[in-house]
């Protein structure tokens, strides 16, 4: 039996968070009859993803739901037969319904939705804003990111669900029973407008700063290639799609929005190891 894990990770949460739910998931299970394979779903297309028995799917939340660029991708999966489906995001403060909603989705693609969960774990666009001294800063950076609960709880639903499984249990007879089409509610709704207007507001103040040393860096990580250099300094284009992994990641800290950002906190992942640019496989790799 092969488990996926196949995730969009902006400044290194959902990355976390796979891996964590990889580990614990698996710790009841033999692993000789169980592989896992984790594969963050930008820079390959969606057709490539095959050759698995079961899909644990990961996003971090945006405007109460998946970012676009995942939600483009899910609709472009191959159809799942039947296979089963897990999902989970990340979350800074209120998932709304991304968790139902995207199960739904992977419904309508032909998988069976076994389980979801939201995950609270620092929300990097607040932290952006916030300077390196504050107590949110000091709040995310303190966190215990070897217990989890909220991916504990999943995990231990997913590693029951995998023993079943190996012991015979139709997948079919796990499945979740959810409404046949996805369809916000109206909270869900009223979030999806404010974040919109905080959206449109930090995108079109996205910039970099006299402390730009020209390295590059921010558009070889661009997950949909909006940053492009020009005369060595990154010039952005119209369709961010605000991860905020260009302001979180350069060396530099020049990446700006606006002045609000300017000296203030930058996010390198649950325990400072993010490297966005390691997600990137070498060229020529399918």
């Amino acid at each position: 039996m092969k488990l996926l894990f196949l995730y969009f990770s902006g400044t290194g949460n959902t990355d976390y968070v796979a891996h964590y739910l990889a580990r614990h998931s698996a710790l009841t299970i033999d692993r000789s009859q169980l592989e896992i394979e984790l594969r963050p779903l930008e820079w390959q297309p969606a057709s490539a993803v095959t050759d698995f028995d079961l899909l644990s799917f990961g996003f971090p939340v945006y405007a109460g739901d998946s970012p676009k660029l995942v939600q483009a991708y899910l609709a472009q999966l191959p159809a799942g037969e039947g296979r089963g489906a897990f999902v989970f995001c990340t979350k800074g403060a209120y998932a709304a319904g991304a968790v139902r909603l995207n199960l739904q989705r992977l419904a309508m693609r032909g998988y069976a939705p076994l389980a979801g969960q939201s995950i609270l774990m620092p929300g990097t666009d607040g932290l952006s804003m916030v300077s390196k001294g504050s107590w949110m800063a000091r709040k995310a950076l303190e966190k215990d990111y070897d217990h989890l609960d909220e991916a504990d709880r999943l995990a231990e639903r997913m590693a029951s669900m995998l023993s079943e499984m190996r012991g015979g249990r139709p997948v079919e007879t796990l499945r979740m029973s959810l409404p046949a089409q996805p369809k916000p509610t109206l909270p869900d709704r009223l979030w999806a407008y404010l974040y919109k207007l905080a959206e449109d507001y930090t995108r079109s103040r996205l910039r970099s700063d006299e402390q730009c040393a020209g390295c590059s860096l921010c558009a070889q990580i661009c997950p949909v290639d909006n940053v492009e250099m020009r005369d060595g300094s990154p010039h952005f284009s119209d369709h961010c799609v605000l991860c905020l992994r260009c302001l979180h990641a350069c060396p530099q800290e020049a990446i700006q929005i606006g002045k609000i950002t300017v000296g203030k906190f930058r996010w390198r992942g649950p325990k400072g190891e993010f490297t966005p640019l390691k997600m990137r496989p070498p060229p020529g790799a399918a």
